[in-house]
């Protein structure tokens, strides 16, 4: 009877996660939903950097696989920087006075906007400080709510384990 413990506890760890943890990560896609639609929208005209021998890997960080064009590459970019990959970088690439993309159909030579200060240390603070810590809680709080359980060993399973050991072992005494 004790080993079909292990195999429930891990299924209700599956198939049951407290309720909590749905909303958690439903709360997490949101935001990066709701950054990356802006994202697109304020950044997403910026021009693509042609990788050159002579620049710096630092100096601009729009590129062909790291930009706002698409929603699905705007999610990628977010996710890249919420796990700090970079995120400054990608901050200052974003920032006025940066070329635009030539196929965009705007007429004036500059993209860019001062408006990425305040949306990527938003962004950083809201899902590293925030978001990664409340997931973090809710996981927590599922183990100890799993854990919470009299198979804990207490003062009487030592006095037991000291009363049968000396039963094997009379000299223990």
């Amino acid at each position: 009877m004790v080993w079909v413990r292990g195999p429930l506890a891990l299924s209700f760890i599956a198939f049951f996660p407290h309720q909590a943890l749905p909303y958690v990560c439903l709360l997490i896609a949101m935001l990066f939903f709701i950054y990356a639609i802006i994202g697109m929208q304020v950044f997403g005209n910026i021009g693509i950097d042609v990788e050159d021998e002579d620049s710096d890997e630092d100096e601009f960080q729009i590129t062909e696989h790291n930009n706002f064009r698409t929603f699905f590459q705007a999610l990628m970019l977010l996710f890249r920087s919420a796990t700090g990959e970079a995120w400054h970088n990608i901050m200052l690439s974003c920032l006025s006075g940066k070329p635009c993309d030539k196929n965009s159909g705007i007429l004036t030579p500059e993209c860019g906007n001062e408006f990425a200060y305040f949306y990527f240390v938003s962004f950083i603070f809201l899902c590293s400080f925030l978001m990664l810590n409340l997931f973090v809680a809710v996981i927590m709080d599922n183990f100890e709510y799993l854990t919470r359980d009299s198979s804990i060993l207490g003062p009487h399973h030592l006095d037991e384990y000291v009363r049968v050991w000396a039963e094997y072992d009379p000299a223990a005494w």
